[in-house]
């Protein structure tokens, strides 16, 4: 029969965490000769070649790699050369999906088959599979309270040199309780969690490639990553951003469906990458108030009032008696973004932000308290 899923995880010096993402997809319930694992390496210089040469699996695994770093982007993009699935899986070097994972995977897409279907944001709890000698003094005092009542915390810990391994590919493969031990909840606040999961605004934003599921004949008939995203940052939502605009539907899978393997924070980039976020608007321009938002209130900061000013600025434009509000509102999001991305005359900016603010004062609505809220913020990022 034919692969069904292709997994595509890309990585760069994981080894350590690779092998038990590895060793977890053993463990699938799903029959292994429909899926198939593919490790794009984007230059490791860690023995990543070596360690997949010698990793003995039940499933189809290939190696792809390219001999320098050029991004996610580009590396996600290399492994999507070799997929064969109907559908192409992304995970992250460090994910540990659990048993059921392509399960559930597949009931999701049975309903909906044109669908980007998520395991954000209800799988981003995390575990200690490793403790890294470069954890950050508050990172140590956090891994410690969460071993010590197992009793795995070993004092020696502190003095070491080298990651030590808490968690085995035997503990993965035989699902041993010693997985269990290290798990924590993740940090990510449940009203954020609830913004994420819901679709109604911006649902693109789903699409985080820790996790998430994609018929392959849309990732080609978009494209798939923009490889000008080399930085950390944004080429996921990028992707999902221009899905939505094909009018793809998006959903998050309720179930938790694995772990994410807890590492330095140093390991990621910055969240919001503001060069990364000019070639999303130089890419799309000016029009989308979803995207201007972004310079004004980043998600990644303040998710709550990023998607609060969505809804209201949709239910603006839906009543006679705040229309004008919502196209001021509208406007200021634009004037904010051009000059985020282009950096436009500063004054002639302030002008323009001071007549809106003029326009706005006295008005009552709702839009109008959150166009006065957006016309500040956006003044502020030349102050």
């Amino acid at each position: 029969m034919a692969i069904r899923y292709s997994i595509i995880i890309p990585t760069y010096n994981r080894a350590h965490q690779l092998s038990l993402t590895l060793a977890a997809l053993e463990t699938q319930t799903y029959p292994k000769h429909l899926f198939e694992v593919i490790v794009a390496d984007d230059g490791s210089t860690d023995g990543t070649k070596e360690q997949i040469q010698a990793f003995q699996s039940s499933y189809p695994l290939t190696y792809v790699s390219q001999t320098e770093q050029r991004g996610r982007s580009a590396i996600r993009n290399l492994g999507l050369q070799h997929a064969k699935g109907l559908y192409v899986i992304f995970c992250d070097a460090d994910f540990l999906a659990l048993p059921e994972f392509i399960r559930t995977v597949r009931q999701y897409h049975r309903k909906n088959p044109r669908a980007v279907v998520s395991g954000f944001p209800h799988s981003f709890a995390d575990a200690y599979t490793h403790y890294y000698p470069d954890f950050s003094p508050s990172e140590k005092d956090h891994c410690r309270s969460i071993l010590t009542p197992s009793n795995l915390w070993r004092p020696e810990f502190d003095a070491a040199n080298e990651i030590v391994p808490l968690v085995t590919p035997d503990d993965i493969i035989h699902q041993t309780d010693t997985l269990s031990k290290v798990i924590f909840p993740t940090k990510i606040p449940p009203s954020v969690i609830k913004q994420f999961a819901s679709t109604d605004v911006a649902p693109w934003m789903l699409l985080v490639t820790r996790c998430v599921s994609i018929r392959r004949s849309l990732l080609n008939r978009v494209g798939g990553f923009n490889e000008r995203f080399v930085l950390y940052g944004l080429e996921d939502w990028d992707l999902g951003y221009r899905l939505h605009r094909l009018k793809v539907p998006f959903y998050c899978m309720k179930e938790v469906v694995g772990y994410h393997q807890e590492h330095p924070t140093h390991f990621r980039g910055e969240v919001l990458n503001t060069e990364n976020l000019k070639i999303m608007l130089e890419t799309y321009g000016f029009n989308d108030s979803a995207l201007n938002l972004f310079c004004v209130v980043p998600p990644s900061a303040d998710l709550q009032t990023y998607k609060k000013t969505l809804r209201i600025l949709r239910r603006g434009f839906r009543s006679r008696t705040t229309r004008s509000s919502a196209r001021l509102l509208k406007k200021t999001l634009r004037i904010a973004a051009k000059h985020f991305a282009l950096q436009t005359d500063v004054e002639a900016y302030k002008r323009s932000l001071a007549r809106i603010q003029r326009k706005a004062k006295g008005r009552k609505s709702r839009v109008a308290r959150v166009l006065q809220d957006m016309a500040q913020r956006s003044k502020e990022l030349v102050e």
